[in-house]
């Protein structure tokens, strides 16, 4: 919506909107469009080619790209228009699904390694507030194998990236780009997700979203301890310079997604849910997303289904909390990944 210009309608009609214009929700709605404001601003980023047909892909990835590589339909695509190509062989069928329509474009990328981590957010178009950091788990599987998905699972704070690494996102990445949509006349407004990728060179920019991001939302908001609609006006109307900064608990927060058999393809619909009273009992928070009431059955209807969160002292403690609500759900078409969290478990683990 905000892509095709819901907060342009909004504020011609006197509406405060908490959410970019059309033309500033291309950082989320084109990935070339994105990759060019780099560029001119000398955001870090991955190298890049920008590609309007499979003759021009073809010759991107024969004279510029080794393996692996990273292909990405350069519109919205629901989370799932990224492919990271280890052969050429998957490089080719990425690019088949992205030109099988008329009209398609991609974004052709080095591979960058390193851990990722995203950075929230908030401006008005001048100045900004961070709003917590996350780390999701894109992929289907456990041990993120299997194909990407709009998010199995995340938890936040992400401590991976360091207050050092914050300060040097915000400094190198986050304010160039608003300042420089400021400066060619289309002001950000909103919150900026910023997705990184921690390289042994610093923060580098993946993509940015123009939304707090599902399930990085659900980790956010259990830890989030001030007024939201107030923290929202204020950057809708130009004052986030005039309210104090956002506060979050010192607690961690996990989500386990539970998606519907078949996801992220075709996913299983109408698998009858219960528990979710039993599993909120346990101490986590479900929220329901892919659902629908069926005659006073709920039901799946979508391909992620339900989002069981829960806070703790440690990502291990808010992990064993949330899974003890997943636990008390009785859905015998659904899955989830059973190891959310397990980088920084492993790091508190160490430490």
């Amino acid at each position: 919506p905000l892509v095709a210009g819901l907060g342009d309608a909004l504020r011609a009609a006197g509406v405060p909107v908490f959410g970019p214009s059309a033309a500033a929700a291309r950082l989320e709605g084109s990935k070339g469009f994105t990759k060019d404001l780099c560029r001119r601003a000398d955001i870090p980023t991955a190298g890049y080619v920008r590609v309007a047909s499979r003759a021009e892909a073809d010759a991107a990835l024969a004279s510029t790209f080794g393996l692996p590589v990273v292909i990405k339909a350069d519109g919205l695509a629901a989370g799932k228009g990224v492919t990271v190509a280890f052969s050429r062989d998957e490089a080719a069928a990425a690019l088949d699904a992205l030109f099988a329509e008329a009209g398609g474009e991609a974004v052709i990328e080095e591979f960058l390694d390193g851990e990722e981590a995203s950075l929230f957010v908030l401006t008005d178009g001048t100045d900004l507030a961070v709003f917590g950091s996350a780390q999701d788990h894109k992929r289907v599987g456990d041990g993120d194998t299997g194909p990407n998905t709009g998010g199995m699972g995340a938890y936040s704070p992400a401590r991976v990236l360091t207050p050092e690494l914050e300060r040097r996102a915000i400094d190198e990445i986050v304010r160039p780009t608003i300042d420089a949509l400021r400066a060619e006349g289309t002001p950000f407004v909103g919150v900026l997700y910023a997705g990184l990728m921690l390289t042994a060179q610093g923060p580098k920019l993946i993509e940015y979203n123009a939304r707090f991001g599902d399930p990085e939302t659900q980790v956010l908001m259990l830890r989030y301890e001030g007024d939201l609609a107030a923290l929202m006006l204020a950057t809708a109307t130009g004052r986030l310079g005039a309210v104090p900064a956002p506060v979050f608990a010192d607690d961690a927060a996990v989500t386990v997604v539970v998606a519907a058999r078949g996801y992220p393809g075709t996913p299983a619909a109408g698998g009858a849910i219960a528990g979710i009273e039993a599993a909120e009992a346990a101490g986590a928070v479900v929220f329901q997303a892919g659902t629908r009431d069926d005659g006073g059955t709920l039901v799946a209807s979508g391909g992620r289904v339900l989002a069981v969160t829960a806070r703790g002292p440690s990502v291990a403690a808010a992990q064993a909390a949330a899974y003890r609500g997943v636990e008390a759900i009785d859905y015998a078409d659904g899955f989830h990944r059973r190891d959310i969290g397990w980088r920084e478990i492993a790091r508190e683990a160490g430490e």
